[in-house]
């Protein structure tokens, strides 16, 4: 007997929305991944999770299992959750700082490719029919396996080597692979800098983050990103991109190649946000994106809304969609990704970033599950809510993100106002440490001035000896 209908939309449901708390549970992850087993080792040991999944995708099907897609879709989540930490993290502290942010956007260009090349392979001529489905899902082996090749070649992260091992030769040894050549002095006096506050810390827990009174913009800041890139109404945009491009005339058999062409769109854009993001700066970048995104909505909201009635508002709405995803490419699609590595030190960065891909993660989820509703309810008035949130976000991030581009962490937290960042959260300690600086300060003082008023009466009496 065929299951029923509400079966049916539950079991999609579920299978769908798995894969976001998968994720949730992955960026939760970042920190005891990162600090337990280093970038490297823990960005190759995700990768079982995805060669779990790919076996459970590949058999399911023969195996008659909706139980072995779930649980195959639920690990997915999980090793691309705890990948949307690492990668940035291991790319942003390898990279020299001149190149840090490009080095940042490379990994949203990794992932915009991914997705271009996989709406190509699912085309229906392709492999997108009901006998070849769990092939192409198993296909995620094919990228694990080059990274498993590849990545166990490159060092690991020398300041994660330096600062939380404390092995110099080996980091020193790891830099020089990466800046192809032999002297790294400044930067290993910047990491051993880094290295010397480490020791003076205790070890970084969620809760230490949250007291840290000094750290508190940064975090909102970082949380803010995570959360405006998924409620800015991207996927929205993709959701009605079909609808769209159905409405302007295009065949249904015609619309998939629309779809791709939206991702290689994406793609560009991205790719050239990479020479911008270290041109241009991170901060212009991001609020001129934003903008875009802004007025594109509003021209998508009154173009779905009058192309009933206007023929040409139906090509106003493929422009606008274009644009759209051109202003999410150039900001909100890749600087998210990085900035936690810009505003944190070696010690905070981890729980960090674990705790903004959460929200990330969970943001992605409540737009899956409420959009329905939303839709239902105001149609194509939807944007409506995504404009005034990215305007929000906008404001506020004009207000606070400081520019980070070549800038050092005690030039960032100076530009935010903040003069010294508590290292462990620890307030009473740190007053302790200052009042003992003041005293020792005053101390010297009243040396100096005693000596110069030795140096006065000598200067006198020699005066009245000539």
């Amino acid at each position: 007997m065929p299951p029923e209908n509400w079966t049916l939309n539950l079991l999609w449901s579920a299978s769908v929305s798995v894969y976001l708390i998968g994720g949730c549970g992955g960026a939760f992850s970042v920190g005891w991944f990162a600090n337990r087993f280093g970038r490297k080792k823990g960005l190759l040991i995700c990768h079982v999770f995805s060669y779990v999944a790919a076996i459970l995708f590949g058999f399911c099907n023969m195996a008659e299992s909706f139980e072995m897609l779930i649980l195959g879709r639920l690990f997915t989540g999980f090793g691309c959750g705890a990948g949307s930490g690492l990668v940035p993290m291991y790319l942003t502290e390898i990279a020299p700082v001149n190149i840090r942010g490009a080095m940042g956007v490379l990994h949203q260009f990794a992932l915009c490719c991914g997705i271009l090349v996989s709406q190509c392979i699912g085309l229906r001529q392709l492999m997108g029919r009901d006998d070849l489905w769990p092939i192409l899902l198993a296909l995620i082996v094919i990228p694990c396996t080059v990274s498993l090749v590849v990545l166990p070649f490159f060092p690991e992260s020398p300041r994660y080597l330096l600062v939380n091992k404390g092995l110099e030769k080996e980091a020193e040894k790891a830099l020089r692979v990466f800046r192809g050549r032999d002297d790294v002095r400044e930067d290993m006096e910047e990491m051993r800098a880094e290295s010397e506050m480490q020791k003076k810390e205790k070890k970084w827990t969620f809760g230490q983050l949250f007291r840290a009174t000094g750290l508190r913009l940064p975090l909102i800041i970082v949380c803010a990103l995570a959360t405006c890139q998924q409620l800015s109404g991207i996927n929205v945009v993709f959701y009605y991109s079909t609808g769209i491009f159905l409405s302007a005339g295009i065949s249904p058999d015609m619309v998939q190649y629309a779809n791709i062409g939206t991702g290689a769109v994406n793609v560009i854009m991205t790719g050239i946000s990479v020479p911008l993001m270290e041109k241009s700066g991170r901060r212009p970048l991001l609020l001129i994106g934003m903008g875009i995104m802004v007025l594109s909505a509003c021209g998508l909201t009154v173009a779905l809304n009058l192309q009933g009635t206007i023929t040409w508002m139906a090509y106003l709405s493929i422009l606008c969609l274009i644009t759209f995803v051109v202003g999410f490419a150039l900001g909100l699609g890749s600087i998210p990704q990085f900035i936690g590595a810009e505003l944190f030190k070696q010690g905070p960065r981890p729980p960090a970033m674990s705790f903004a891909g959460l929200l990330n993660w969970l943001c992605n989820f409540i737009v899956g599950i409420t959009f329905p509703l939303m839709q239902s309810a105001l149609e194509a008035y939807s944007f409506i809510v995504f404009i005034v949130i990215v305007i929000g976000f906008g404001i506020f991030l004009w207000w606070k993100l400081p520019e980070t581009k070549g800038s050092t962490y005690d030039e960032i937290y100076r530009k935010m106002g903040i003069r010294a960042p508590p290292s462990d959260g620890n307030t009473a300690e740190m007053a302790q440490l200052k009042n003992s600086a003041d005293l020792k300060n005053g101390a010297e003082h009243g040396v100096v001035k005693e000596t110069d008023n030795l140096d006065q009466n000598d200067n006198r009496k020699t005066s009245a000896h000539i």
